[in-house]
């Protein structure tokens, strides 16, 4: 009986111990492996990842040659280990990276609108693609010439972000291409000939060494007696338009008479006789300096020009010689003979014609001053006895001054555009 017992006891300890083996061999199978693994993207899928102690005859149940890892997803997968054991894990394909690239140096000018961000960046590399490029404090503003260092942050679609610090060269270039030699020409009206409007006529630009010209002679007739006006446009790589108008006066031959107006600007005395007395003239105007100057010039003008209105067409020198010595003439007379003594005196000025025209036009001077362009207007008005003198854009603007400042120099204290 007792060896009964004995055996009986000796087979549950047995099944005990087996018990007690299988029990720890599955808790240590399960201690070991790893349920949850995340890769980043573009990585292997390694066995190992899953188990901290990676037993040899690890494998995976699941075919895992299909799985692009570039593309971040959550995969169910089946392992085998330890000869006997098979457990469902999770991977997960997860983007931590946040894109590569490079600055691209940019040339910008001030006046001109910035590129797009992503046009400052380049060899962007992001497994997961580019979702967006922008400039990390909005669209910079820089006005004054200068090296600025850009940041550009460029962000993929699992939202990891670079900045990319871009150089950029800032040229602060407002002023217009300027004009020298443009002239007033005349033809008879038997001259069958292609008119070379750019002779003598040379245009430079404080940057840009090859602007853009162009002349608008489309409303010249030739052949047909009459006095037109001609556009000379230029613009420089900056976007700064200057426009300049002559005339083209085509005499009648046959009669000894001229067309109105043109005859005087054409006798070579007149021409002379207009200089000879401005410089007279400019020899008891003048003043210390160029601001006082130019004030005494707008000031004798303003006093001892009379407005009266003029009838039909007339060259600028006629209208300057009239202001000088008849003292009388309309707005295109008081800016004429305003022009004249300016040039004289060597002071740069330039022509402002309203725009939009209304019921007509009005001419005015900008003079630079300091180093300055100021609004000067030496004409009278009825309802406006005092002088327009070294005003800004916010100080002359009225209904008679508005103008389109993108075909002028920016103004003391104003902007180049419209106003």
């Amino acid at each position: 009986m007792n060896k009964i017992i004995g055996k009986i006891l000796a087979c549950v300890y047995c099944a005990v111990i087996v018990a007690t083996t299988v029990y720890f061999t599955i808790r240590d199978a399960n201690r070991n492996i790893i349920k949850d693994v995340t890769i980043e993207a573009g990585s292997q899928i390694k066995i190992e990842d899953f188990f901290k102690d990676c037993p040899d005859d690890a494998r995976f149940v699941t075919d895992i040659s299909g799985i692009d890892t570039s593309v971040p997803s959550i995969y169910m997968l089946k392992v085998f280990y330890d000869e006997a054991f098979e457990k469902d894990v999770t991977l997960r394909i997860e983007d931590h990276t946040a894109p590569k690239g490079i600055a691209l140096p940019h040339n910008q000018y001030a006046s001109l609108a910035w590129p797009e961000a992503s046009e400052c960046v380049g060899y962007l590399y992001d497994l997961s693609g580019i979702a967006s490029i922008e400039y990390k404090n909005g669209v910079p503003d820089y006005q004054l010439t200068g090296d600025y260092l850009v940041p550009v942050v460029v962000t993929d679609w699992y939202n990891n972000s670079t900045v990319i610090e871009v150089p950029f060269h800032v040229t602060d270039d407002h002023n217009a291409p300027l004009f020298y030699g443009i002239h007033d020409i005349t033809i008879g009206d038997a001259e069958d000939t292609v008119i070379n409007y750019l002779d003598g006529i040379t245009v430079t630009d404080d940057y840009d060494e090859d602007p853009f010209v162009m002349v608008d002679s489309s409303r010249v007739q030739i052949g047909e007696p009459g006095i037109y006006t001609v556009s000379y446009i230029a613009k420089d790589v900056a976007g700064n338009i200057r426009r300049q108008d002559a005339h083209v006066t085509i005499k009648s031959t046959d009669t000894d008479e001229s067309v109105s107006g043109a005859g005087s600007m054409w006798d070579s005395p007149y021409h002379n006789e207009l200089y000879r007395l401005a410089y007279d003239l400019l020899d008891e105007l003048r003043g210390d300096d160029d601001r006082e100057t130019a004030l005494n010039i707008f000031t004798w003008v303003h006093s001892y020009v009379s407005y009266e209105t003029v009838m039909g067409t007339i060259t600028f020198e006629e209208a300057a010689y009239n202001a000088l010595t008849k003292h009388s003439g309309d707005c295109y007379g008081f800016y004429a003979c305003c022009k004249v003594l300016l040039d004289c005196a060597g002071i740069p000025n330039m022509t402002v014609l309203r725009d939009p025209i209304t019921y007509n036009g009005h001419y005015w001077n900008l003079v630079k001053i300091d180093g300055e362009w100021y609004h000067c207007d030496s004409t009278k008005f009825m309802n406006h006895q005092s002088l327009y003198f070294g005003l800004t854009d916010d100080e002359i603007m009225d209904s008679r001054h508005q103008f389109n400042g993108s075909m002028l120099p920016v103004r003391a204290d104003g902007t180049p555009e419209y106003a």
